[in-house]
């Protein structure tokens, strides 16, 4: 019997491990719901990309947006803006969310902050993502990724 226990403790302890790491964030999960909403000023939902900034190197300082990035399932679309200054990302800013219902809305109001200090702290698009925000989670690393790779922080 305490060996069962020992088993189901561990099992447990490993699959909570799986889920709070979870590195890609995968295609499980929630995520936001259907369409999307601008929430800053200035932005475009096309796929196209625009940047303004300096160059310093192979790093350029400036604002870049990334693309925008059709988060699966219907769910909508994902966009961010970076800031770089210095060769480091000092701020990112979601330009369009996925928010076509109250609950939608909810999931991306707190997802982006979270996605966002990610984002800063990890200075790439190298993020761990958020359980019930996976598809909102990965369409913002994207969005970010191709952001970073017009400022010359990422290939």
């Amino acid at each position: 019997m305490k060996r069962a226990v020992l088993v189901g403790a561990g099992t447990l302890a490993g699959v909570a491990a799986l889920v709070v790491l979870n590195p890609e964030a995968g295609s499980a999960g929630a995520g936001a719901g259907a369409g999307s909403t601008a929430v800053a000023s200035g932005s475009t939902s096309s796929g196209a990309s625009s940047s303004t900034g300096t160059s310093s190197g192979s790093v350029k300082d400036g604002t870049y947006t990334g693309d925008a990035v059709d988060v699966g399932r219907g769910y909508g679309t994902m966009q961010v803006e970076v800031t770089v200054t210095g060769g480091r990302v000092v701020d990112v800013t979601a330009l369009a969310v996925p928010q076509n219902d109250p609950r939608s809305a909810q999931i991306s109001s707190e997802a982006v902050p979270m996605l966002v200090q990610q984002a800063i702290a990890a200075q790439s698009a190298s993020i761990a993502g958020l359980s019930g925000a996976t598809y909102t989670s990965n369409g913002f690393a994207q969005s970010l990724r191709s952001a970073l790779v017009q400022a010359g922080l990422a290939a």
